[in-house]
């Protein structure tokens, strides 16, 4: 997995990945405006709104999962409120900017460089996914040639010069990237053009999944490959692991409403990691857990899947092609959405 571990702080390609768009999008926009704003003005608006944006989507775990957050405190820590959380906090981050900007004599520069930076930033953070990230790089690359395309025609003009165009080159990119995106997901997404090729086994995304044979709790051997015909999520964890122990009645919640949609949770245990089997064995009596769990004893396998911090979920379709990895605890919106 695309993860950096730094003592006790697990850092994931992923979050570097935003972090790097959202710096450099700042600078686009201080950049942008040099030339527009008075000698010696600073506007700070950005600051105030990616902390307001940080804060709502962190808290508003406490509006979409209230039940959770009730039962297990920590969820608070682990948790966000996901996608919903996201829009929640963009439109009330946006309405803070508007309603702080409303009355600026140069509102419309203020509007055309946020435009030219959001763009910016999203690129930016399409092409560091190009370098660094697994997925498909088709996708990806055109996505961010027609980003990079949008932001030098807006460059080409001056901030003072109006809202008007920069509006209509910012919504022509919303449509245009809805459109390749649609064209994506229903062309070479699927065939794997541009991704990794299924007929090699590997961990990267698009690659079939090393096969693997461990005993459960009972005796018995379990394989991957003996659930081949269903969407698959191998979960790496450990019962000393905090994360995971908030993670595990969600995924319990999640099994018991799909183990009949034609989808299996593979939970692996870091048995090595572990003081004794009969610490798991009562982790699992405690959760109630019904899916299959195994035990990595010797730690091989979470070592063939390159596991450096738990949890961790390996998420596999029908015929055991990888399709997606998460490091760290996912929610139910997760886990619906991995398996949609």
């Amino acid at each position: 997995m695309n993860t950096w571990t730094l003592g006790p702080l697990v850092v994931s390609g992923q979050v570097l990945i935003v972090a790097a768009a959202v710096v450099a999008a700042y600078a686009v926009m201080r950049l942008r405006l040099r030339s527009a704003l008075p000698k010696g003005t600073g506007y700070e608006r950005p600051f105030e709104a990616i902390l307001i944006w940080f804060l709502i989507w962190k808290l508003s775990v406490i509006l979409f999962q209230s039940q959770n957050v009730l039962n297990e405190p920590r969820t608070l820590l682990y948790f966000s409120g996901g996608v919903k959380g996201a829009w929640l906090a963009t439109l009330l981050a946006a309405g803070y900017v508007w309603y702080k900007d409303r009355a600026s004599p140069i509102r419309a520069v203020y509007i055309d460089s946020w435009l030219v930076s959001i763009i910016s930033g999203y690129t930016i953070y399409r092409m560091l996914e190009v370098a660094f990230l697994e997925g498909n790089i088709t996708t990806n690359a055109v996505i961010a040639v027609l980003g990079i395309g949008t932001v030098v025609l807006g460059w080409m003009r001056e901030p003072q010069a109006g809202r008007s165009r920069m509006q209509t080159l910012f919504l022509s990119f919303v449509i245009m990237h809805a459109l390749l995106s649609a064209v994506a997901s229903n062309t070479w997404d699927k065939s794997g053009w541009g991704s990794q090729a299924a007929s090699e086994i590997g961990i990267g995304i698009g690659q079939i999944a090393p096969d693997f044979e461990l005993t459960t709790l009972e005796g018995t051997k379990a394989k991957l490959s003996d659930y081949k015909g269903k969407k698959v999520l191998i979960n790496f964890w450990a019962t000393w692991c905090p994360p995971c122990r908030v993670e595990m009645p969600v995924m319990q919640q999640f099994y018991s409403e799909y183990k009949d949609k034609n989808v299996v949770i593979l939970s692996v245990d870091a048995t090595h990691t572990e003081a004794s089997q009969t610490v798991v064995a009562s982790f699992q009596r405690h959760w109630g857990l019904t899916f299959p769990l195994v035990l990595d004893v010797d730690g091989q396998v979470g070592k063939t899947y390159q596991v450096s911090a738990y949890p961790a979920t390996y998420v596999l379709d029908e015929q055991g092609v990888i399709r997606k990895k998460h490091q760290g605890a996912m929610d139910e919106d997760m886990l619906k959405k991995a398996v949609r």
